[in-house]
């Protein structure tokens, strides 16, 4: 097993945000191979895969109509308003598991939301639907606690 120093771990996502700017990929082994040119031996694609994920890499159309790994336009986090909290529904859970009600095309933003705000209240991570959010919690014997923080967030009425 290798040990991978911070410093080395940040240098390696630097790199990898920086070829992703300068040329598309089309595959996760056209990166490990750009990753090993610039001095990164041994990328398997798993680590590329968890990269991926952990930056926010997206798959999009180029002009070309090829499907390639691009970075996201500069992602701001959205502030919790009027606009957001009106979106949400309801939040209930199941004694395991949260699940949030949204309307139409709003649970993928509340997600992103609620991921943001993860070890603050006891959220492990969501899953987006269209108008519905599975939400995990980190602690299933604080479940209602975090439930209702999500209400109040939110000013979800469940009455």
């Amino acid at each position: 097993m290798t040990v991978v120093s911070i410093s080395q771990n940040t240098n390696l996502i630097t790199a990898f945000k920086i070829i992703l700017k300068e040329k598309e990929y089309s595959s996760q082994h056209q990166l490990a191979f750009d990753l090993s040119l610039r001095g990164f031996e041994n990328i398997s694609q798993p680590r590329i895969s968890r990269m991926i994920a952990k930056i926010g890499v997206i798959r999009v159309r180029n002009s070309q109509n090829k499907i390639i790994y691009k970075l996201p336009d500069e992602q701001v986090m959205p502030r919790i308003s009027y606009a957001i909290d009106t979106m949400a529904l309801s939040v209930k859970n199941s004694g395991t598991q949260i699940i949030l009600k949204t309307g139409a095309g709003g649970a993928l933003l509340i997600a992103r939301v609620l991921d943001s705000l993860e070890n603050s209240f006891g959220i492990l991570g969501t899953i987006a639907g269209d108008d519905t959010v599975l939400i995990v919690p980190s602690d299933i014997e604080r479940i209602n606690d975090i439930t209702k923080s999500i209400s109040v967030l939110l000013r979800i009425d469940n009455h």
